[in-house]
């Protein structure tokens, strides 16, 4: 009886030690990950935002808001979950643009509204605005929670 209490326990320590946990990847900020550039992170540095690397819509072609959405829907870079991201978000990508790189002196769209109007951000000043949707000639960036 004791012979099989002790194989028991040897395979009890055998199966909970063969059991332990992978380590938690976490990521900073700058750092590529999931086809963008990490923005922001979270206190325990495993979830946050990417920016793409690349516009998705430049100003030429012009596109209006609704165009420049659905050739967001479309990109794929590092998986899907790319979304049009609101002006906080862009402001945040303003502020860092030189770090993240590739930006135009241009109007970019965000997806947050006003009335039936949406915010964006001239990357040449930072300067916040609301434009008509209709409007054509805004860039588009996506980014993409993780």
């Amino acid at each position: 009886m004791k012979t099989n209490f002790l194989i028991l326990m040897s395979l009890c320590v055998l199966v909970f030690s063969s059991c332990s946990k992978q380590p938690v990847k976490t990521y900073k900020i700058g750092e590529e990950a999931f086809g963008g550039i990490v923005i922001h992170i979270d206190a325990t540095g495993e979830h946050g935002l990417v920016v793409a690397k690349q516009d998705q819509v430049t100003t030429s072609p012009s596109m209006n808001y609704y165009e420049s959405l659905d050739v967001i829907a479309g990109f794929n870079e590092g998986g899907a979950g790319w979304r049009m991201p609101s002006k906080d978000e862009l402001l945040t990508m303003y502020s860092m643009k030189h770090s993240i790189g590739n930006f135009r002196n241009s109007t970019y769209w965000s997806s947050t509204k006003s009335g039936s109007l949406n915010f964006a951000v001239f990357f040449g000043n930072g300067f916040t605005m609301t434009v008509c949707n209709n409007v054509s000639g805004n860039c588009s960036r996506a980014v993409k929670d993780f």
